[in-house]
């Protein structure tokens, strides 16, 4: 097997995707990696009308210290020995943002959950998982969250 060194972990911090957390952990502490947990926040103007951009553009950057607050609450309980890096990326899409991020970080392997989402949901809304495995260069290890 390869060596694995650092393994991505994207959340949108919803308790679902932490779902795979303790997944990401132990393999962490087995294989003496590095986790990189990323949240990617959508640029506002995938949201908004021409117009609204400058105000949901201020509204979003006033809330990232928040998000990255946040995000550095909900990794803190790992093992010693787990070196755990936080990133907030401001994208477009979710998935391109991860993918660029797993390039230029050396990401080994991907570790994250699915929302479980029915079919339907599926195809209007797409999914951030299916298109991490779908065109990651890496594996790409996925979760089902409890009782899914």
């Amino acid at each position: 097997m390869p060596e694995m060194k650092n393994l991505l972990f994207p959340t949108d911090l919803s308790d679902d995707s932490f779902a795979a957390w303790p997944h990401a952990v132990a393999l962490a502490q087995k294989l003496g990696a590095k986790i990189h947990a990323v949240t990617v926040v959508e640029e506002p103007y995938a949201l908004a009308p021409y117009e609204q951009y400058g105000v949901l553009l201020h509204a979003m950057r006033d809330v990232i210290p928040q998000i990255e607050q946040r995000l550095r609450e909900r990794v803190k309980d790992h093992p010693a020995g787990v070196a755990v890096s936080t990133t907030v990326v401001e994208a477009l899409s979710p998935a391109g943002a991860l993918l660029d991020y797993a390039k230029k970080n050396a990401i080994d392997l991907i570790v994250v959950a699915t929302h479980g989402r029915g079919a339907i949901a599926q195809v209007l809304l797409g999914s951030v998982a299916e298109k991490l495995i779908r065109s990651a260069s890496v594996p790409v290890l996925t979760v089902r969250p409890h009782g899914r």
